[in-house]
């Protein structure tokens, strides 16, 4: 007999049928998982449920785990693993929910991190006061939410977390008292692109100290693209030397009720922003603080509604 004539009458008789069945049931939404969010990099994928009543192994929605840091954990584990030899490869891992009280301490290395359910906006979000303590590099998050009520920084990002990227995500102010929404030092290869960091309940009583520090010796390659800042101080570049030429300020529309923009490394390039400030520009207090060798094309309004183009002439009423 042949070994399919051998196969075929093996899965007519109903009791392998019954196991077969047995068997494909338990792997279903694994293979549902692979076939609908296929990982181009061939890692692996993982997926949180911030409303599951308990955890699983992360790898299906039906199985998913309760929590990112789970998640973030697993994730960290498949990718170090010297038998998946993964070192050039991505995980990723799905987030869905509503709202979730976690605070995070450790980035996933090489990994995405997307948020694809929803709340009230089209994505989930996370309350809580992210310190990470240990340097992974490759980590993005796309489209989630971070909002915070306690004072102090909402995401302290390690030095040599290079390749950092936030994009399309939120910044929000639940209260007042938060000092900076993000804070990174010494990092390369950052991307802060289509991002808001944004006041809560639409109040300017609850609003940022200062949006975006970026902090340290190593800045170069770093971009802070389309981003939507409502704070008493924007985007805050410290003194880097050189190290962050190369970079790009572009395109960022910031309310502030200080400076918009303060980059004293004087090494960024800042190109075609727009900034609405409480600063009187008719004074020499300016809204500003860049090289204006390496700024084209942007625009402030004051106080007192007056338009300057920077780094060009004031443009009267």
């Amino acid at each position: 007999m042949s070994n399919i004539q051998s196969f075929i009458n093996y899965i007519g008789d109903p009791r392998a049928r019954r196991s077969i069945r047995s068997i494909y049931n338990s792997i279903k939404e694994d293979i549902a998982a692979v076939s609908y969010y296929p990982n181009p990099s061939g890692a692996q994928d993982y997926f949180v449920d911030l409303n599951v009543s308990a955890s699983g192994n992360g790898k299906s929605w039906g199985k998913a785990f309760g929590t990112i840091a789970e998640a973030i954990t697993a994730s960290n584990t498949s990718i170090g693993l010297a038998g998946n030899r993964w070192w050039a490869r991505r995980n990723r891992i799905f987030v869905q929910g509503d709202v979730i009280t976690e605070s995070l301490t450790v980035l996933p290395e090489k990994c995405d991190i997307i948020g694809v359910g929803t709340d009230l906006r089209a994505f989930p979000r996370v309350y809580g006061q992210h310190t990470i303590s240990l340097a992974k590099v490759g980590c993005r998050f796309i489209n989630m939410g971070f909002v915070s009520n306690a004072a102090g920084v909402m995401m302290t990002i390690p030095l040599s977390s290079h390749g950092f990227s936030l994009i399309d995500c939120q910044f929000e102010a639940a209260s007042a008292g938060i000092t900076k929404g993000l804070m990174i030092t010494s990092c390369a290869h950052t991307r802060f692109i289509g991002n808001k960091f944004t006041v809560g309940a639409g109040s300017m009583t609850n609003i940022l100290g200062l949006a975006m520090s970026l902090e340290g010796t190593v800045l170069h390659d770093t971009y802070i693209e389309d981003n939507h800042i409502t704070a008493t101080l924007g985007i805050s570049v410290v003194e880097a030397g050189a190290a962050a030429m190369g970079s790009l300020i572009k395109g960022n529309t910031l309310r502030t009720t200080g400076i918009a923009i303060d980059d004293n490394s004087d090494d960024f390039q800042v190109v075609d922003n727009r900034w609405m400030t409480d600063v009187d520009t008719t004074t020499s207090t300016a809204g500003y603080d860049f090289n204006l060798q390496l700024a084209a094309g942007n625009i402030q309004m004051g106080v007192t509604g007056l338009c300057d183009m920077v780094p060009f002439t004031k443009i009267a009423e």
